[in-house]
């Protein structure tokens, strides 16, 4: 073979079309590869009141009749307190009204006496003014009596301190004998019902979290279906995360720790398809019958990418690792999606 002929057969295969033959490669629907990934973030199962029983008042601790575990319905006893000080101080209290308001009955009297006498002229004006004056001095001492007599019928209601709902004692921080002073913590009283799931969800999870249809929470081995009630709008600086509080459809322990799963609902594509071109990943799909490379800026290696593509796009699938080896061949196209 001349030297001019083999430089011709050589110039013709580098001026042939370097795009493969369709017999190369086969499609495949995007509806066919797409995965929907499974996204899980740490959950536990919060009480959705928990209260601190302090003591309101300064007094022994005489009894403590619910223990650890025990529930303990609205209104019920909890604990109480010595009330044998309070008691005195309101049996008091309500002595002193009845003598004031003996006191009243004669001043009323007298006053009227007085009235009588001074339209006959033996009490003067003045005489008058001061038997009125008693009347009213008396009657704001007994409402000041009163008002220590409510101040005393509250301090002995609160010797005896009631479950503020449905719950469960969680913990006893104090014990019979122990002198309780305003403020001091009793014991720990956590509610049985209606039960929260707190989760910390990603921000670049959060939206694919409000679009699913479906949450679980999975505690060992049950599966617990739960539903959103609120995300918080605070995200966490350190871990850029949101709280997120859910319901469970059935009642739910509280303590319970677990995960909270949930799927995306939309398509991503697995990560063994994507491909790098000239320091870009991506995907070969079907245009116009030819295999064109389709950037995606989002996509990472080895992670699946979410894809905003029709169901019926075409994919290549089989002979896509031999698509743009040569040099040449490689036609990547920044950014857009399949058509």
């Amino acid at each position: 073979m001349s030297p001019f002929r083999r430089f011709t057969l050589v110039l013709l295969a580098l001026l042939l079309p370097l795009t493969p033959r369709a017999a190369e490669w086969s499609p495949r629907p995007l509806a066919e590869i797409a995965i929907y990934p499974e996204f899980r973030a740490p959950a536990t199962v919060v009480a959705q009141e928990e209260a601190r029983m302090a003591a309101e008042l300064s007094a022994r601790v005489v009894a403590m009749p619910a223990r650890v575990g025990a529930f303990v319905a609205r209104g019920a006893e909890l604990v109480r307190l010595d009330d044998a000080s309070f008691r005195i101080e309101h049996e008091r209290v309500r002595a002193q009204i009845a003598l004031i308001d003996s006191r009243i009955r004669l001043a009323r009297a007298q006053l009227e006496q007085s009235r009588a006498l001074a339209a006959r002229g033996f009490i003067s004006a003045d005489g008058l003014r001061i038997r009125e004056t008693e009347v009213g001095v008396l009657q704001s001492e007994r409402d000041a009596a009163r008002a220590a007599l409510a101040a005393a019928e509250l301090a002995l209601a609160r010797t005896v301190i009631l479950a503020p709902f449905d719950g469960v004692v969680r913990e006893r921080l104090a014990a019979v004998g122990d002198l309780a002073a305003p403020g001091t913590p009793l014991l720990v009283l956590a509610a049985s019902a209606d039960a929260e799931v707190h989760a910390r969800v990603p921000e670049g999870q959060i939206d694919a979290l409000q679009a699913a249809g479906a949450w679980t929470l999975v505690v060992g081995d049950s599966e617990h279906p739960v539903h959103i009630r609120r995300i918080s709008q605070v995200v966490d600086a350190a871990g850029q995360a949101r709280d997120v509080v859910l319901a469970g459809d059935g009642e739910l322990t509280p303590g319970l720790a677990g995960e909270l799963r949930w799927r995306s609902t939309v398509p991503h594509l697995p990560p063994a398809y994507l491909q790098q071109r000239d320091g870009r990943l991506g995907v070969w799909v079907v245009r116009e019958g030819e295999a064109v490379f389709v950037a995606l800026p989002a996509a990472q290696a080895g992670r699946p990418v979410a894809v905003d593509w029709p169901a019926q796009t075409a994919v290549v699938d089989e002979g896509r690792f031999a698509l743009g080896l040569r040099a040449g061949q490689e036609r990547g196209q920044a950014g857009g999606g399949a058509q």
